[in-house]
């Protein structure tokens, strides 16, 4: 039996030990602590290295496409003496100028508004000829499976706004959406509202929607789920809600998943409304086409050799088609599906695949097609142009890769070299 002494010294070291313990549970939480910390960090550091890599690749993306009908366009015209070809491709020079200008643009706003730099000027604008404008600057933008609609109120509407911050918002939400919208349409227009004190402009398409969980981030700075599948580069909508709000506006979005979206900003409205407009038009349409396979159109293609053309982009195609039509038989496909559909009933001897592309991109198709056939050679056209960017696609098949922007003479070398093996 337990004496006094020995109980005394036995509850002394229980109390030593239990003491011990509740130091040690105190040491161990701050440990985990300071390891959630670390890992938090590490997660954030980790998201944020990523996501500058998805933005470097994407701004290269972003800029190398116009680049590529600039140059290619440039020396097209210099070899072509018929006057309407010259205006023509002189317009797509125009319209990628525009386009890479409004990038530039763009990547200057940003620094400006992270400096507080951002000025609002404001001016009369027609918004008739405005929206006219705006048509005019996606007119070889549009694939011809999407219609660019604007939707022209009765009234005739001069606003006092800053006509380059309302361009540039419109514009956004228009690349926006045909980011997103491979076949419908996109509309946009304009309306006065609350008894003319303000304005609501939108941007309406039949695309793929939005996911829910993120439609809330949607105009978050480098926040864009854009960046993570290669449909942007994660600004264009961050700098619409900055805009608008500096103009002391409000931007909203209504998604449907599968459905569709509709962008809306509101502006206060200061300007003069007209009378009844001589037009009764409702909406005025791009060029229309539905073909998704495209062929030269000489007579004498039964004795050339074809080349299947996989290319979403407009003027990336056209120059193309104009480069190798005297050459080979085209055939276009618009997406990795087409391309995948098209070289199993024509057999092409040569596939030049773009990397993005909707509904399926070109790493897919690829290696569906050289499952199918692995002799068919492959090059890739791609604007994405990173080695990480090259082993991609020579791991997923690919022969070649030629980056974009590329020289007319470089093209018209390797389909010949590929061709005549």
């Amino acid at each position: 039996m337990m004496t006094q002494d020995e109980r005394e010294i036995l509850m002394q070291k229980f109390t030593e030990a239990n003491r011990k313990l509740i130091i040690a549970n105190e040491q161990l939480e701050a440990a985990n602590l300071k390891l959630k910390e670390y890992e938090e960090k590490a997660s954030k550091a980790e998201k944020a290295s990523k996501m500058k890599s998805l933005f470097l690749a994407n701004m290269s993306h972003e800029i190398r496409t116009p680049l590529n009908a600039i140059e290619g366009f440039s020396r097209v015209i210099a070899e072509t003496d018929s006057p309407e070809e010259r205006m023509k491709y002189l317009e797509i020079i125009e319209s990628n100028n525009n386009r890479l200008m409004s990038l530039i643009n763009e990547i200057l706003d940003l620094s400006r508004v992270e400096s507080g730099e951002i000025t609002i000027k404001k001016a009369p604008v027609n918004l008739e000829t405005f929206c006219k404008g705006i048509k005019q600057l996606f007119k070889f933008r549009c694939p011809d499976t999407v219609v660019l609609e604007w939707t022209k109120p009765n009234l005739a509407i001069t606003m006092n706004t800053d006509e380059n911050r309302l361009t540039q918002v419109l514009s956004n939400l228009i690349s926006n959406a045909l980011k997103h919208t491979t076949k419908g349409s996109i509309t946009f227009g304009y309306e006065i509202i609350e008894d003319g004190a303000r304005i609501s402009f939108f941007v309406k398409d039949t695309g793929s929607g939005i996911e829910p969980e993120f439609i809330d981030h949607i105009f978050e700075t480098y926040a864009s789920k854009d960046a993570e599948n290669r449909k942007g580069y994660g600004l264009g909508l961050a700098l619409c809600r900055i805009i608008v709000e500096k103009m002391e506006g409000e931007i909203h979005v209504n998604s449907v998943l599968g459905e569709g979206s509709t962008f809306t900003f509101t502006l206060p409205f200061h300007g003069s409304i007209g009378g009844l407009s001589t037009s009764n038009r409702t909406a005025t349409t791009t060029n229309v086409r539905t073909l998704n396979v495209t062929g030269t159109g000489r007579l004498d293609e039964s004795n050339m050799k074809t080349i299947l053309v996989a290319e979403d982009e407009e003027s990336n195609y056209e120059l193309v088609r104009i480069v190798l039509q005297k050459r080979y038989r085209l055939l276009r496909a618009r997406n990795g599906i087409e391309a995948v559909t098209i070289n199993e009933d024509e057999h092409p001897d040569l596939i030049l695949m773009d990397i993005r592309m909707p509904e399926m991109d070109g790493l897919d198709a690829t290696r569906i097609i050289k499952e199918v056939n692995h002799e068919v050679p492959i090059i890739a056209l791609s604007a994405y142009a990173f080695d990480e960017n090259i082993r991609e696609a020579k791991a997923a098949g690919c022969d070649e890769f030629m980056a974009k922007p590329f020289r007319v003479e470089d093209l018209i070398e390797i389909c010949s070299r590929y061709i005549n093996k």
